[in-house]
């Protein structure tokens, strides 16, 4: 016979026992949608944080004293140093990277420029000269006077640039603050430019000829433009700094000039101006003063001679500019007092005249590694570790500038989209490598899509909890019910009349 007290025993015992197999069911539910794809990570800056360990610098080839300038003959496949404390040309046979010829020079070389069509060298003295080198026998063939020619008085001229589609030399009159224009061994003509010029490059796209001017003041650093057809100026450049080290980039157009902040008040940065519009674009900081720059259009980046920091201190460095993102970002270390810089298209190195040290550093190699990811919405930020560098993009791809050698690379986290691989390692082996990695199309915070009012996925896997909660209850109770009705006693059945007394 059961009690009341057992019959409310047994029933808070099941309601117990169901409240704790739906607690179960619920937690077991909700914890993968806690741990999955609903947390918020703070999404930072798309800026660069770590430019990491610079690769390890490259050969040497030593030369005389003081390397200033240098430039690669494509002709003979010769690089020409000229060695200012020295006074004269080291040549290199970018073959073998060993000496193979001084050319005896007279005082005061500097910058230094090759003809690429005929292989005529030219570099100029201190007062008022500019000499042309034949490069089949290493001896100066030309010296060509610019006294009638922008230079009346001494102007120490610095040929910068050659034009191969008028076949023009372009020499920067410094004291004069004229350009010489060069053509094979006659001083064409000369025209005035800014304050201070002292660096050029030839844009092969428009033909235009871009002459910085350091200038002395600071609204004075501007970019001459001058047009190669007519060899007169067409326009300047305002905002776009001066500096001894300027770039072409064939693959957008774009010309690079950096900036020499050695100087008070000035400061260091690469300016970068589209030639199509001759506007300044972007202006990249730099910590150090440049004196040189050039374009590899092999891997596509900038190379930019970090000579000293502001103050005088002589530096080791050459930078790394990556056009395409216009941000720094690599550091290559180079022998103390880099100065002039050549890319040598025949073997594909970068050569950079160390002025403190006597020597010409070979720098190693660098190729793109580039990453592209799927999945992402359009502007998403996201980033990626390579080798201690880390980079954030909001465009489908980051790439890095790598050396040959094993990259371990990590692909950082996005909101609710974990990438597939998320981690790894490329080899990269003499020339680019792209990798491809895609992101979960889990639902993202903030997006619209919900369900019961929780974002992404949540709201349903809560529906799905209590579902399978109410279902493991009843089956509970019909469990119970059924022991229930077989431990309950059978009724007592009276005994048959007469039985009673049969049994007395």
């Amino acid at each position: 016979m059961y009690t009341r007290r057992g019959r409310h025993s047994g029933v808070e015992k099941r309601g117990r026992l169901l409240a704790a197999v739906a607690t179960v069911v619920v937690v077991a539910v909700l914890l993968p949608s806690i741990g999955g794809g609903t947390q918020v990570h703070a999404r930072p800056a798309p800026t660069l944080t770590s430019l990491g360990a610079p690769a390890s610098g490259g050969r040497t080839i030593p030369v005389g004293s003081y390397p200033f300038g240098i430039t690669f003959d494509p002709v003979n496949g010769y690089l020409y140093v000229t060695n200012f404390g020295s006074n004269n040309i080291s040549v290199i046979d970018a073959t073998t990277n060993r000496v193979v010829s001084t050319i005896p020079m007279p005082y005061g070389i500097g910058p230094i420029v090759a003809d690429t069509q005929t292989g005529v060298v030219y570099t100029g003295d201190a007062v008022s000269t500019v000499y042309g080198i034949n490069s089949s026998t290493d001896r100066i063939e030309w010296r060509i006077s610019l006294v009638n020619a922008g230079c009346p008085y001494g102007c120490a001229p610095d040929p910068q640039t050659y034009d191969a589609a008028n076949g023009d030399i372009y020499v920067t009159d410094t004291g004069n603050n004229n350009v010489s224009v060069i053509h094979g061994s006659t001083a064409a003509m000369w025209m005035p430019v800014g304050s201070g010029p002292n660096g050029a490059a030839y844009d092969s796209a428009n033909g235009d000829i871009y002459i910085s001017n350091e200038g002395s003041c600071l609204s004075c650093m501007n970019l001459t433009v001058i047009n190669g057809s007519a060899n007169r100026v067409v326009g300047q450049v305002s905002g776009s700094g001066g500096g001894p080290g300027v770039a072409y980039d064939g693959s957008n157009g774009e010309i690079f000039v950096c900036e020499n902040g050695d100087q008070p008040g000035f400061a260091n940065a690469v300016t970068v101006v589209n030639g199509a519009t001759n506007q300044v674009v972007a202006s990249i900081p730099i910590s150090t003063a440049c004196q040189a720059a050039v374009y590899d259009p092999v891997n596509d980046y900038v190379y930019i001679t970090d000579r000293s920091a502001p103050g005088g201190r002589d530096q080791s460095n050459v930078t790394l500019v990556d056009p395409a993102a216009n941000r720094i970002v690599l550091t290559l270390p180079a022998q103390l007092g880099p100065t002039g810089i050549a890319f040598d298209s025949a073997n594909h190195k970068v050569y950079v005249a160390d002025s403190d040290t006597n020597n010409i550093t070979i720098l190693p190699q660098i190729y793109r590694l580039t990453i592209d990811e799927t999945g992402l919405p359009n502007g998403t930020n996201w980033s990626v570790t390579a080798e201690g560098t880390t980079f954030f993009s909001t465009t489908p791809s980051i790439t890095f500038p790598e050396p040959n050698g094993t990259v371990n690379y990590t692909i950082g986290d996005v909101a609710g989209r974990p990438a597939l691989p998320s981690s790894g390692s490329v080899i990269m082996a003499g020339g680019p490598k792209e990798l491809n990695v895609t992101f979960s199309n889990s639902t993202s915070p903030g997006s619209s899509s919900s369900f019961l009012g929780f974002p992404g996925t949540t709201g349903y896997y809560l529906l799905g909890g209590f579902v399978v909660a109410l279902v493991a209850a009843a089956v509970v109770v019909v469990v119970l019910t059924r022991r229930k009705r077989r431990a309950k006693p059978s009724p007592i059945t009276p005994p048959p009349d007469g039985a009673t007394d049969k049994a007395r």
